[in-house]
């Protein structure tokens, strides 16, 4: 009798390590999915420092436009090269199949976007940076970041 007794809590413990091995898949492509969100709010901290040590970017970027940019482009202005290439081409923070959008537009008191002093523009600025996700599942995912410029 005792060693049925053994037998079942063998398979009932073995049933136990099946469920938590089975867990562990899930939460790995969880872990990077969110590896890569953090990367965005770091892309994100690294843009808001070029704004504020160059606020003539949003003049170059203009008025109420979007600017895409899939890659390093060197249509991009001077300033933002550098973090491009960071977004598109570091190997620890690389996003797969990244899109980073830039958008300048009426600040947070609705004016509209002035860039007629071109080294202190007033204008609210969105980057949107967009990838899909890779281990992590789930499709395209988006974060999207405001700042205010000049105010």
């Amino acid at each position: 009798m005792s060693l049925i007794s053994v037998l079942v809590a063998i398979v009932v413990f073995g049933l136990g390590m099946l469920s938590i091995a089975s867990l562990y898949g899930l939460a790995v492509p969880a872990q990077t999915a969110n590896q890569e969100t953090l990367d965005t709010a770091a892309f994100g901290n690294q843009f808001w420092a070029i704004l504020q040590a160059s606020p003539q970017v949003v003049s170059q970027i203009g008025a109420d436009t979007t600017q895409t940019y899939t890659n390093a482009s060197t249509s991009a202005p001077a300033a933002l090269q550098p973090w491009l290439t960071n977004v598109f081409n570091s190997p620890s923070m690389m996003l797969p199949g990244a899109k980073v959008s830039i958008t300048t537009g009426p600040g947070a008191d609705g004016n509209p976007c002035d860039i007629s002093n071109v080294s202190a523009p007033l204008c609210g600025v969105t980057l949107t940076i967009t990838w899909a996700a890779s281990k992590g599942g789930g499709g395209a995912r988006r974060q999207t970041f405001q700042y205010q410029v000049g105010f």
